[in-house]
């Protein structure tokens, strides 16, 4: 009695799903993925190019180099990762910042600009310098900016519609 008792509830369990809900949770196909990262790629380009022109900074390729956050945070753990890194914490705290879009660092030897733009559309320019162990900041410009539109594109609304109709049922 106690087997069948056991083996009963044992199918019980695999026959019936605690999840009954039949629909999957919407995604986002890599299509859609992928021109959003392009979205965001064009759209961060724009913020750069609105902050570099409204400040009149002297800024190009051909003298800095563009950093991400990530790519610092690479670049610290290709270079040892260590805790106590005075060059690298100090460049990181820096982009502790609300904006919209990323903030970008643009580097030389032994000189930096980090960049972004407010939520309120205020461009920021810090400059920073280069000192023995850190680096440190120089000066900050302020100035405001204009407006840059952020569109989703119509599969993200699409997705967004699909997943409030998935959790509202």
């Amino acid at each position: 009695m106690k087997k069948i008792s056991i083996m009963f509830w044992s199918l019980m369990i695999i026959l019936c799903p605690l999840n009954t809900r039949a629909d999957e949770l919407p995604r986002l196909s890599s299509d859609c993925l992928e021109d959003m990262q392009n979205r965001d790629e064009t759209y961060n380009k724009a913020i750069m190019k609105d902050i570099i022109s409204e400040l009149g900074l002297d800024i190009d390729n051909k003298k800095y180099i563009e950093v991400t956050d990530k790519d610092l945070d690479a670049a610290h753990m290709i270079y040892g990762g260590k805790e106590v890194d005075e060059n690298y914490q100090s460049l990181h705290k820096q982009f502790i910042v609300a904006s919209r879009g990323k903030p970008t660092l643009y580097v030389k030897p032994k000189e930096a600009y980090l960049l972004y733009k407010q939520p309120d559309n205020t461009n920021v320019a810090i400059h920073l310098k280069l000192t023995d162990l850190e680096w440190v900041v120089a000066g900050k410009q302020k100035k405001e900016g204009n407006s840059v539109h952020y569109k989703l594109l119509k599969c993200e609304k699409e997705y967004l519609k699909k997943k409030q109709e998935y959790f509202n049922h």
